[in-house]
């Protein structure tokens, strides 16, 4: 059965729904729900996933530890089944720290256009990767990007680093196992706002339970 999706205008007023393909195949506006695993493990991480290559959109990149559409109807915390899909963890909406809403406008180059309103939540996990149990259908690898050390890459202080977690596409035996992926700006799935680095602030506000906490 095909998905389908709410769309809004510009202004986040409801248009109806249609069918997730062809409203971004006419860039229709809707809604995302985009969920950051912050550590405060060695000096604080953020928690990214690596896009396994069968993923339609994006394949192989590092992206938003958990995020996805919300069907038709559904309230914005629906989207934490997200986190428990993709990453196997179970949260509680009241451990959730929002950030508000943040446009993306891309178009990509297989003809998605894609008119996004994503609400953006930050989650503290302390736990290690090895208690996670992600969905290798859509995630080949799980990698902490140290704070400090992403802040450097994504204001051009370094042009590399090499992340520490575990992968799925790696292992013979088709278990998860840790392993370190070399990573520089180009191995993120691109945005023309600088994303990253604000919550990479965002995190490290978090972890010295600073405030206020937004994104735009």
């Amino acid at each position: 059965m095909a998905e389908r999706i709410d769309i809004y205008n510009a202004n986040l007023e409801p248009r109806g729904s249609m069918d997730r393909i062809e409203a971004h195949r006419q860039g229709e506006w809707h809604r995302t729900f985009h969920c950051w695993i912050v550590s405060g493990s060695e000096g604080g991480a953020l928690l990214l996933q690596k896009r396994a290559d069968s993923m339609r959109n994006f394949p192989g990149l590092l992206d938003v530890s958990a995020a996805g559409h919300l069907e038709a109807g559904e309230p914005i915390l629906a989207g934490l089944r997200e986190v428990t899909e993709e990453l196997g963890l179970t949260v509680s909406p009241d451990h959730l720290h929002d950030l508000g809403e943040r446009v993306e406008v891309a178009d990509q180059a297989n003809g998605q256009l894609n008119r996004e309103y994503q609400s953006v939540y930050l989650y503290r996990c302390d736990l290690a990767l090895a208690n996670y149990k992600p969905g290798a259908d859509e995630v080949a690898a799980l990698v902490w990007l140290p704070v400090a050390e992403g802040m450097e890459l994504f204001t051009g202080k370094i042009d590399a680093l090499t992340l520490r977690g575990h992968t799925y596409e790696k292992s013979a035996g088709e278990r998860w196992e840790e392993f370190t992926l070399p990573v520089t700006r180009d191995s993120f799935l691109p945005r023309i706002q600088r994303y990253y680095l604000t919550t990479l602030i965002m995190a490290e506000r978090l972890l010295a339970n600073a405030g206020p906490l937004a994104i735009s």
